[in-house]
């Protein structure tokens, strides 16, 4: 119990900097645009999460399903990077703002990892 609340403190923490960060990065140089990367954030970590919750739970072989997952989930991180370095190659964005928001998609993918880690499933029960 004692881990799964530090795990609860530390991912909370995390998110947070990655908000402030985010926040940052838009409203220091007076530009709102990059706050859509918000939908990546939301987006990544649902074909995962799904196709955990629905595999099977068979370790001889691969899985096409996880390994389908795990592809849509790296698409929808890289492309929150690549939103964000499309807006400052057009110069949308100013430069301190490009560096706030690599630092908050870095932030913010990592505490998503960590919740994956943190909150493993992997007991007997299943229905």
């Amino acid at each position: 119990m004692r881990s799964t609340i530090s795990g609860i403190i530390g991912l909370s923490f995390s998110f947070s900097v990655g908000v402030l960060l985010l926040s940052l990065g838009c409203a220091l140089y007076h530009n709102w645009w990059p706050a859509f990367v918000v939908l990546f954030y939301i987006l990544a970590p649902i074909p995962y999460g799904l196709a955990r919750r629905y595999s099977e739970t068979s370790y001889s072989g691969s899985n096409c399903g996880l390994e389908v997952a795990l592809f849509l989930t790296s698409v929808l991180v890289i492309s929150a990077y690549g939103f964000v370095l499309v807006l400052a190659h057009h110069q949308t964005i100013a430069r301190g703002a490009l560096w706030l928001l690599i630092g908050a998609d870095t932030v913010m993918f990592s505490t998503i990892l960590a919740y994956f880690i943190v909150f493993n499933d992997d007991d007997d029960f299943s229905y």
